[in-house]
């Protein structure tokens, strides 16, 4: 009997270029909502968004100086690097190509954001596209399983509140 299996990265991004989009956007998603899950069970403030406390609870987390707390940093400091990537394609919109060898190509076009923007459109290669889901899945999984057991754990939580 044949097993099915969910598609991968190379399946999904073939198929539906709006299936890889949802499935980087969603994959930000998590990470934020862990990050901001942190800040709270920090207890830093958070009236300005969970998020406008990151880099306080980053500051906590290499002041503690153990290594669990460094790698949640590291992972921290690679997603970030892809923000403003978040924001573009949360705001882009689509435009399937094939070039002449038969590869999918995908145009996301973004408006600019007032009369000297120039934010350019980006042409993907479905290389390009893999890669960029493959890190934010990463990176989503990897924040959210680390802030999870850091939260779980009682006398990490009440160590990082105390820097």
């Amino acid at each position: 009997m044949e097993h099915l299996q969910p598609p991968g990265p190379t399946a999904a991004a073939e198929r539906c270029p709006y299936e890889w989009l949802a499935r980087v956007l969603t994959n930000f998603a998590v990470a934020e909502q862990a990050l901001g899950k942190l800040c709270a069970g920090l207890d830093l403030p958070i009236a300005s968004g969970p998020l406008s406390s990151l880099n306080e609870a980053r500051r906590k987390l290499v002041a503690a100086g153990e290594k669990r707390f460094t790698l949640l940093d590291n992972r921290i400091t690679r997603w970030s690097s892809y923000r403003a990537m978040r924001h573009l394609l949360a705001h882009a919109t689509l435009v399937e190509l094939i070039d002449g060898a038969g590869r999918p190509m995908l145009i996301t076009r973004t408006l600019p954001r007032d009369r000297d923007d120039v934010t350019p459109d980006r042409l993907w290669t479905l290389d390009e596209r893999e890669e960029l889901l493959r890190q934010a899945t990463n990176d989503g999984r990897s924040i959210a399983d680390q802030v999870r057991n850091i939260l779980a754990d009682p006398s990490s939580v009440v160590r990082l509140r105390s820097l």
